[in-house]
């Protein structure tokens, strides 16, 4: 999933959890998105910088070990209760990843030190360029890309985001409009 995909399936979960079941009401969008994105934050410069000639794009940020240590850490410490939204949303990036099927990454180091190769990803011209190559073999990548605006769209109407005066409110605040029905039930 691209990072846009990333930010629109997480911001709209978050919605439905807040909304529906009352879950994560303060958390930070802005930090919910940073989560999100960690894993990546933390591969991609690895793959241009510190492993550029690894053929892969997928490291440390895309293990279950990484995720599971962070949880762990959380959980020890009683911080679970307040980091737990955050640390969804960095989990949750596995599952938009499809991580399930490159376990060799997810699951290092059990099935060796290696990681899932791909291809060779050293420069950001090259990983631009494995970007649109799997985006043509994978078109399902694509509807899982217009679900996400589609997605995006109802977050902005439900949270009355339609100007760009709200959209910067929601970004310096981190914290969108209450929702449209809770907004009319008050005039």
């Amino acid at each position: 999933m691209l990072p846009t995909g990333h930010l629109e399936w997480t911001w709209a979960g978050l919605n439905v959890a807040q909304r529906k079941f009352g879950l994560f009401t303060d958390a930070d969008y802005r930090l919910v998105a940073l989560m999100n994105w960690a894993p990546d934050l933390i591969d991609k410069p690895l793959a241009l910088f510190v492993f550029p000639n690894a053929n892969a794009a997928l490291f440390f940020g895309h293990t279950l070990l990484l995720h599971g240590l962070l949880w762990l850490f959380a959980w020890t410490t009683g911080r679970l209760r307040r980091w737990g939204v955050y640390l969804a949303a960095f989990s949750a990036h596995l599952l938009e990843d499809r991580m399930w099927g490159f376990t060799q990454t997810l699951l290092w180091p059990l099935r060796g030190w290696g990681w899932h190769q791909w291809r060779h990803v050293g420069s950001a011209r090259e990983m631009w360029r494995a970007y649109m190559e799997i985006v043509i073999q994978e078109p399902i990548l694509i509807v899982f890309e217009v679900v996400g605006l589609l997605l995006l769209a109802w977050f902005a109407w439900d949270r009355n985001l339609l100007d760009a005066a709200a959209w910067r409110r929601f970004l310096l605040s981190g914290r969108p409009s209450p929702p449209l029905k809770a907004v009319e039930v008050r005039k």
